[in-house]
């Protein structure tokens, strides 16, 4: 037996037969073409532009039952409407005489490196949407059969270079439980579907190709990162007893699904998404959120190379908010920086973007950008309940300026004559200590906090949090930030507005029985920790808001280990209370 080391794309575990998967490469022949074979070259694209949207578009009427995949395979058809794309492909055909096949692979090739070049796993999530794209036009082009896998069967584990997001559901009708791919990005859209379909996934992992062979028995452990080769008995016996638990498990967050999140002594606690992607919340819709806490906005200006639209932004939030109504869904202002956005917006270099103009900052820097934002959010409150939310605000001026454009933006809409919800309610993200320490102010202008604690952990301990050589100064519960967030619960309470929390320590189960002792009441998560999270509200209780009620916060960080990892540990311990 020999064990192989990789990276967690989806997590589960699955026992299977190696089968080793080589993808076709899509050769072009002649590149060049006569003058007099332009008609017919457009005319082998609009085919081939047609036969794919209609493959797509029969998949989402009679294959498709999976929201990720529904959501991926409209944003594949969005990509095949492309006007501007269509027509620098049939330029390409037009004026530079290339063949309609050398004409799809050089414009979708260069669109697609322009995404990867940008350096960021939401960038070459959006090149690998364009490479799917291309390979459906190209095989219809050059008429090659797109199923390399019609030799598959649940029995086994493929091993490929890469995957495309239609392929993921391919493999699924299979019956495949689990893949081996050297190169998937945790945040890809075939790792999205992969963890929708519960497929387990592991990347790169280290000499699979040399130590596996067809045929090889081997067992995927995506929750280790690792592939067994060649197992044995013994081996192969605890992952059985493994797998029976996992079943065990998945039956139990099916009852828990349809229970209520309430905590012992009767507080009910809201759970809320954090989501980045909508087809984050086509994968976990299923779960019945209470809403949307934190739609990020920051993916409609990353994953293209034009400012979006007025119209396109509109619609991209009317989608998430029809999907959640009559449940409410608060979408942040872009949280983004020059840095982010030079591909889009000249900025001058900043020596430290995180202390420079990023964030409502940059917003109120650009008011036309920000207007544009402002007015298609707007928009989209006429289809749902919307709440609007404003990133790393220092004080209640920062507020004030903010709201004030929107509020332009609102008498705007009126006169235009556009629906909106006319109540729709406006906040403030509570992640810059100034911003707790004015939590009075502000609470007395804003609808509503959230308290980012991410940034607030950081900018409260001058510590950045993806840096390695400092990560043991990076502490969320540390006393200063603890009681920055007390501080924000009594000023939010004195004037009577609602309080989230939005951040990691919401997602972390050994966080939440002390906001909840500190009174919080609503939760905004990530989409992959529900259950633990609503376990352990349900295992809270009365006894639990005496002990945090009690405790003194102006005290050392070894209290507050002792408070979090000893007193409160029964509460969100796998044993639970005793």
């Amino acid at each position: 037996m020999q064990e192989l080391f990789g990276l967690k794309v989806s997590a589960g575990l699955a026992v299977g037969l190696a089968y080793f998967v080589e993808n076709r490469s899509q050769k072009i022949g002649l590149e060049k073409i006569p003058e007099k074979e332009i008609s017919k070259e457009l005319k082998r694209l609009q085919s081939a532009l047609t036969e794919c949207k209609e493959d797509l578009t029969d998949l989402l009427t009679t294959g498709i039952t999976n929201e990720s995949e529904r959501e991926i395979l409209t944003t594949h058809i969005d990509i095949l409407n492309d006007p501007e794309l269509i027509k620098n492909i049939q330029e390409a055909i037009s004026h530079d005489l290339f063949s309609a096949t050398k004409a799809v692979q050089d414009i979708f090739r260069a669109t697609a490196a322009f995404f990867e070049n940008l350096d960021s796993d939401m960038f070459r999530q959006r090149a690998a949407d364009y490479q799917d794209v291309e390979h459906r036009l190209l095989s219809k082009l050059l008429g090659e059969e797109q199923d390399i896998f019609h030799e598959l069967d649940s029995q086994h584990i493929p091993i490929l270079t890469e995957i495309k997001p239609s392929q993921v559901s391919m493999l699924h009708r299979r019956g495949i439980r689990a893949m081996i791919i050297d190169s998937c990005s945790s945040n890809s859209h075939a790792a999205i579907i992969s963890r929708s379909l519960s497929i387990a996934v592991v990347s790169a992992v280290t000499n699979i190709r040399t130590s596996v062979k067809k045929g090889s028995n081997l067992i995927v452990d995506a929750d280790a990162g690792k592939v067994l080769v060649e197992p044995d008995e013994e081996m192969l016996e605890y992952y059985a007893q493994r797998l029976q638990v996992e079943e065990l498990i998945r039956q139990k967050h099916e009852r828990l699904k349809e229970t209520e999140c309430i905590s012992q002594d009767g507080i009910r606690i809201g759970l809320h998404a954090n989501i980045g992607l909508p087809e984050e919340l086509a994968n976990s819709q299923h779960l019945g959120w209470d809403g949307i806490g934190l739609f990020r906005t920051e993916y409609i200006y990353l994953s293209r190379n034009t400012l979006p639209s007025e119209e396109e932004q509109f619609e991209a939030y009317r989608d998430v908010v029809t999907s959640m109504a009559p449940k409410p869904v608060t979408i942040r202002t872009f949280d983004l920086g020059g840095d982010k956005l030079l591909h889009l917006i000249p900025s001058p270099q900043e020596s430290n973007p995180y202390l420079g103009n990023r964030g409502i900052r940059f917003s109120l820097a650009h008011p036309e950008l920000f207007k544009t934002q402002l007015r298609a959010i707007i928009r989209a409150s006429a289809f749902g309940k919307v709440r609007v939310m404003f990133p790393m605000v220092i004080d209640v001026m920062d507020f004030l300026e903010a709201r004030a454009l929107f509020n332009t933006c609102v008498d705007e809409l009126y006169s235009e004559g556009f629906d909106y919800d006319s109540a729709i309610a406006v906040g403030t993200m509570i992640e810059v200590p100034s911003a707790a320490l004015c939590s009075d102010a502000l609470a007395q202008e804003c609808d509503f906090f959230s308290i980012g604690t991410n940034d607030l952990a950081q900018y409260t301990l001058a510590v950045d949090r993806n840096a390695e050589n400092v990560s043991r100064y990076y502490i969320s519960h540390h006393p200063a930030v603890l009681k920055l967030i007390q501080l924000t619960l009594i000023n939010a309470d004195k004037h009577k507005i609602p309080v989230s929390i939005c951040g990691e320590m919401a997602s972390q189960p050994e966080y939440v029985p002390l906001l909840i002792g500190m009174g919080i009441t609503e939760l905004s998560i990530n989409v992959n920790t529900h259950f633990n999270v609503k376990t352990t509200v349900q295992n809270c209780d009365e006894k639990l808001h005496l002990i945090v009620k009690n405790f003194d916060f102006s005290t050392t960080l070894a209290q507050v280990d002792k408070l979090i990892y000893h007193t409160l540990k029964p509460y969100y311990s796998k044993q639970g209370r005793k």
